[in-house]
């Protein structure tokens, strides 16, 4: 099957079958939008209506998509939504204003890597990093929506022009020797240190699984307690597919 993740910055597809996860591509969400197309520029080929999901934040895009699939496959994609059966129940108390990617991913983390008793924790890195809570019974509770590590840099920059700009990227000494060496270390030991610190506040023993862009950026910040899964939305929209594929 596709799936089809529909974010602020990027729309993120891959196909996703019994071996895993392949053929990642990236496109952006505004280039989307502004060329009215989205399946032309993806490198598949072979393409069914009937195996598609998506999980969207912009409401925009999503019609494109939509509208492209009935087009060129005569059928619509299986949409994610906060009524969709996603094996977890929803708590939030203004489920409308829910980001259904903070659903899925936590769907995908409390089926996927759950241990007997514990509650899950999922740390999402995009645009914003989300932190969200299962509980043991499969209940989501909420979370906490801060800054991503990329945004939080860019509004640093704002503010203060004259620094530089850096790449962000993984770095392995806390303590910089230039400014540039300072800023990369601040911004992504931040990030590291701000998850570590409250998933302890949320629950020390809950199982955390961290997904996300920036996810491989800060792994070698986090200690074995935490599970890096890049692919976590996707496995969620295969998991939730299957689950309401007969309905």
């Amino acid at each position: 099957m596709l799936a089809i993740d529909i974010g602020n910055t990027f729309i993120k597809a891959a196909v996703v079958d019994g071996r895993g996860v392949s053929n990642i591509s990236y496109l952006s969400t505004e280039k989307c939008i502004r060329e009215n197309k989205f399946f032309p520029l993806l490198p598949l080929k072979k393409i069914s209506a009937n195996g598609i999901a998506i999980a969207s934040v912009r409401k925009q895009a999503l019609e494109i998509i939509m509208n492209e699939a009935r087009s060129l496959f005569g059928g619509a994609p299986f949409i994610v939504d906060i009524s969709t059966d996603t094996g977890i129940k929803n708590l939030y108390l203004t489920p409308d204003t829910l980001g259904i990617d903070r659903l899925v991913t936590s769907a995908a983390a409390w089926h996927l890597y759950r241990q007997g008793d514990s509650p899950v924790i999922t740390v999402d890195m995009g645009t914003a990093t989300t932190i969200d809570l299962v509980s043991s019974k499969g209940e989501f509770m909420g979370g906490i929506i801060a800054p991503g590590l990329e945004s939080a840099l860019e509004g640093l920059l704002e503010n203060a022009p004259e620094l530089p700009r850096v790449i962000v990227e993984k770095v392995n000494r806390l303590i910089g020797r230039t400014t540039a060496e300072c800023m990369s270390s601040g911004a992504v030991a931040s990030q590291a240190a701000m998850i570590r610190g409250l998933t302890d506040m949320i629950d020390p023993h809950a199982v955390a699984v961290v997904t996300g862009g920036m996810a491989p950026v800060i792994s070698n910040w986090l200690n074995g307690r935490y599970i890096i899964d890049e692919n976590l939305m996707f496995k969620g929209l295969k998991l939730i597919y299957e689950r309401n594929r007969n309905s």
